[in-house]
């Protein structure tokens, strides 16, 4: 912990947007601890992008899945491990999947 790793990652999706204009929308799989951290840095140091905090019971979540489908709904969605797993068939047709070589 405190190494920077949440202010890296937020350097990366930047210069995706700025440099190569992919705006996403991206994935960010964190443990629960952390997920309102990530959201409030977001905010803090990109507000220009649409933040999705994916987590919550099965209800609120549904709840969020239905606007989610809209296109340009969130540029960055944050869930957990847990709910990655449990709702992975919805998550995969809607956030960008890369690979780093």
């Amino acid at each position: 912990m405190g190494l920077g790793k949440t202010i890296q990652t937020i350097a990366l999706l930047s210069h995706l947007v700025m440099k190569e204009k992919l705006w996403g929308p991206h994935l960010i799989v964190a443990p629960t601890s952390v997920l309102v951290n990530w959201e409030l840095e977001l905010k803090k140091w990109c507000p220009m992008f649409k933040v999705l905090g994916y987590y919550g019971s099965s209800k609120e979540r549904q709840m969020k899945r239905l606007s989610f489908m809209k296109s340009n709904a969130f540029h960055i969605c944050i869930t957990s491990y847990t709910v990655a797993v449990q709702d992975h068939q919805f998550l995969k047709k809607k956030v960008t999947l890369m690979s780093f070589n």
